[in-house]
């Protein structure tokens, strides 16, 4: 067990204890044809702002001047079971979107309560405001997608994510040009011989980022395989996995049916309840009796749901999560435990999602049966894991590591 799990462990521990209960869209980015690199996004003090289109496209397009803007919905090529449930939420105009989802129950009609989910277009701008850096750590065995990573001399934004693709966008902190070349940041992805046949490619390197400037960087790979990544920039190394979890074809249909999951062993035992851990999205996790997997995430615009706020410095995530309950059991969830951004515990039970409606992630899951649904989180850069715990009957489900999954 790695010290992520661990530290997962111990804050289920200590939760468990009397008194301690508190409460990118992706596509194929065409690559110029002079081969220039890819333009500036922000230069001194002036932003840049992309013309980023939600719409259900799969292109992002170059311009003349090399500069590259997001179009669509953040979306995965990655393999996803056929019956996940898709979330497609309505056009909502400027002028109600300060309204949606935050009205009264005047008329004592409980529909009246349930509010408009609005997803954001794009995750917030790479900015070049002062931040504490990033710890080796924080560092240790995960990666981020849904905040920017601070370094000492350059931060950094992963836009999209998705095998033979990565988006990112770089800002330049520090006095001295910033140089992305080939070997700075490069997909691997080894043969039956030993030898690396990624054929990746950052696309208009070198790229130089001048002090005060942000640029997007596209890299790419030939093998439509490649999804590890070695990062190596501005004297910091270390690698990027996939973010989706790709499951083996006998795993493919384990959140599909209702057949026991009995592959994995159980993570450990807490006051005789047996729980399991998922750290990447599509992955699935069991013990017996249930099954339970991330399945979706979306960021949304509105800065309350029931009592989950974004504040002033944070923004809303919804995770998707998919349970089977495979006994012949009803399954109940007495709660759900929430680690966000202000290094604390929510604790939110069925009433607490009620603004959600048939949204909400449901509380009972009748004996072979399979349901699923949202549940908010704060989601805020100076706290770096999050996780949803799900308190049941029938064992302790957790879904961490959401701070890695991408907008799907």
């Amino acid at each position: 067990m790695n010290i992520r799990k661990i530290a997962i462990v111990l804050l289920s521990l200590l939760i468990l204890l009397p008194g301690c209960s508190s409460s990118n869209a992706p596509g194929d980015i065409e690559e110029s044809a002079n081969g220039q690199e890819i333009s500036s996004i922000h230069t001194g003090e002036g932003l840049i702002q992309q013309n980023e289109k939600a719409d259900d496209s799969d292109v992002v397009e170059s311009s003349t001047d090399n500069d590259i803007s997001e179009s669509g919905k953040e979306k995965t090529d990655e393999s996803i079971p056929e019956d996940r449930i898709r979330e497609t939420e309505g056009n909502t105009s400027k002028s109600n979107k300060e309204e949606a989802g935050e009205k009264e129950n005047k008329n004592g009609n409980e529909k009246d309560n349930i509010i408009e989910l609005i997803p954001m277009a794009q995750l917030p701008d790479l900015t070049l405001d002062p931040q504490p850096s990033i710890t080796r750590d924080d560092m240790y065995g995960t990666q981020f997608l849904l905040f920017p990573v601070y370094h000492d001399t350059f931060r950094y934004q992963i836009r999209e994510y998705r095998l033979a693709h990565l988006v990112v966008d770089f800002g330049n902190t520090g006095s001295e040009t910033l140089v992305i070349t080939d070997e700075d940041l490069y997909f691997s992805i080894i043969d039956s011989e030993g030898n690396n046949c990624a054929g990746s490619k950052v696309h208009g390197a070198p790229v130089r980022i001048a002090p005060g400037e942000i640029k997007r960087v596209l890299v790419t790979a030939k093998h439509p395989e490649a999804g590890f990544v070695f990062f190596n920039v501005g004297g910091q190394r270390y690698t990027l996995t996939s973010p989706m979890y790709r499951a083996l074809p006998h795993e493919q249909k384990d959140i599909v049916d209702t057949t026991p999951y009995k592959r994995a062993t159980q993570e450990g035992v807490v006051d005789g309840m047996p729980y399991v851990v998922a750290l990447k999205p599509m992955e699935v996790i069991g013990n017996g009796k249930a099954k339970a997997m991330g399945s979706g995430l979306m960021v949304v615009e509105n800065k309350e749901i029931g009592p989950i706020r974004a504040g002033d410095k944070g923004f809303i995530a919804l995770v998707r999560v998919k349970i089977a309950n495979t006994s012949n059991e009803t399954m109940n969830i007495d709660k759900l435990l929430l680690s966000h951004a202000d290094d604390k515990v929510d604790v939110l039970r069925k009433e607490d999602l009620a603004a959600l409606g048939d949204k909400a992630l449901p509380f009972t899951v009748e004996p072979q049966s399979i349901v699923e649904g949202w549940v908010p989180l704060k989601v805020e850069s100076g706290h770096h894991f999050y996780g949803v715990n799900i308190y049941s009957n029938l064992g302790i489900f957790i879904i961490g590591d959401i701070q890695g999954y991408p907008i799907f």
